[in-house]
């Protein structure tokens, strides 16, 4: 049965509805741990289907934010949002998004349009509307040389996230373009990749190709430089949302500094073209799990003593579309930023990695600076990021604060499961003990970090 079977106006119903139960029954006392029920309330709505995955910049990851904003409010903590009617601060910031422009068509030169978009080639990501350079066929292990576009055929089981890294290293390298020959994960979600915006990106365009298309190329004679030529429409903006509270130190002198809880709000949203009947790409891991912290940390934190330090709890929007939530909170800091002392990101902790112990989270950059190791010491589960060809220092909202030169790490257990980024990402894949053991774990160390006068600094070559 197709699950994507309400319509704008029922869904907003049903979200609300549900909220207000969720809000009914998930109250608490001035509990010094994390429970459960809290846990599984928070999750049951955040990834349920009512919210429609909660697509970045859609209607439902607003009601996401409104929701963590209310959340946040009913814990007693400081609205630090928009300004509201009456110039009244909400707990809710609205940022424009730019409009991405949709890609309508590419052609590649020496072959006019014998293919077609979508079907023989479909655009991952795009560097510019004109692109030209020599063509080269190599193999994952040789290196690219500047300006080339590079046509790679990987085995036919291999995941495009195994060998992302070498395709990093292509753009690294100075490559154009990398063209990747279809394998069975992409052929097997072609329709579904072929019916996204393919995103804008710096480093440089990624392509896949069908084998038939790739035997092509391959079988011309390259003399002339290879040429593509994209047209774009021009959209209107948009708008993501950030849910933002706050507790503010007592302390005169600490009180000024900065702590920032943080996590994503939104996930895929609904994808007509997935495979199989259902649609909906709830996110209940990613970042559904990541939220529930942030909102249980700040509940426990609120109900307890006032920290010296401040604390901010920000769940940011539009992290899968590229991070626009923190690329805003980063550049318009509502405090001044050397008094930024640390960001923790919790991003899927909703099941357990077997790369490390059964009790422990891994910590993105761990090696980069001594915040890792210092929390560790005071008795956090946190240990190196088992995975780092994944890169995910980089691939997460941390990263745009780190950029700016503050310390920002993300703490997580993603153990690279089946389901990241597939509408199976459900609540029935959710190991709860774990997530409520998980967030229970960070309690005191955070406790620890937003009392003391410790300030984390890089470790030498850390620092992006």
């Amino acid at each position: 049965m197709n699950k994507y079977i309400y319509t704008k106006q029922l869904g907003l119903i049903f979200a609300f509805v549900l909220a207000a139960n969720v809000f009914c029954f998930s109250q608490t006392g001035k509990n010094s741990a994390i429970d459960e029920k809290n846990v599984r309330a928070g999750m049951t709505f955040l990834a349920g289907d009512a919210m429609q995955g909660r697509g970045s910049g859609t209607i439902f990851e607003r009601i996401a934010a409104e929701y963590v904003g209310s959340q946040f409010m009913q814990f007693g903590l400081e609205p630090a949002g928009d300004k509201g009617a009456g110039g009244i601060a909400t707990y809710v910031q609205t940022v424009e998004v730019p409009g991405r422009p949709a890609l309508q068509n590419l052609q590649f030169g020496r072959l006019g349009n014998p293919l077609e978009l979508g079907k023989d080639w479909i655009v991952i990501s795009i560097s510019a509307k004109d692109i030209t350079g020599d063509f080269k066929k190599i193999s994952l292990s040789e290196s690219a040389r500047a300006g080339e576009v590079v046509l790679i055929t990987p085995n036919e089981d291999d995941k495009l996230e195994t060998i992302q890294p070498r395709i990093n290293q292509f753009f690294a390298d100075g490559a154009a373009a990398v063209l990747v020959t279809e394998t069975k994960e992409l052929r097997e979600r072609w329709a579904e990749i072929a019916a996204r915006k393919p995103a804008t990106s710096r480093r440089g365009t990624l392509i896949a190709v069908s084998k038939a298309t790739a035997g092509l190329l391959s079988s011309m004679s390259w003399q002339s430089p290879f040429e593509m030529h994209a047209t774009f429409s021009d959209p209107p903006n948009g708008a993501t949302w950030n849910a933002v509270g706050k507790i503010t130190g007592y302390d005169k002198t600490l009180g000024s500094e900065v702590i920032v809880l943080s996590s994503h709000l939104d996930h895929l949203g609904v994808r007509e073209n997935a495979p199989g009947d259902d649609k909906i790409f709830n996110g209940a891991d990613d970042d559904a799990s990541g939220t529930v912290a942030v909102l249980e940390l700040a509940r426990i934190l609120a109900a307890g003593q006032k920290p010296k330090r401040t604390i901010y709890f920000v769940c940011f929007g539009s992290e899968e579309a590229g991070g626009f939530g923190s690329r805003f909170f980063a550049a318009n800091l509502p405090f001044p930023k050397e008094k930024f002392v640390a960001n923790l990101q919790f991003e899927m902790i909703g099941r357990p990695d077997a790369k490390v112990k059964s009790d422990e989270l891994w910590l993105t950059g761990y090696e980069r600076s001594d915040l890792g190791p210092e929390l560790a010491k005071r008795g956090a589960k946190l240990v190196q990021d088992p995975h780092p060809k994944q890169n995910f220092f980089q691939r997460s909202d941390n990263i745009h604060l780190a950029r700016q030169g503050i310390i920002a790490h993300t703490v997580s257990s993603f153990g690279l499961h089946a389901d990241y980024h597939k509408a199976s990402d459900e609540i029935k894949t959710i190991d709860f003990a774990h997530m409520t053991r998980s967030i229970n774990s960070m309690i005191e160390p955070i406790k620890w970090l937003v009392n003391s006068t410790f300030t984390p600094a890089w470790n030498e070559g850390g620092r992006p």
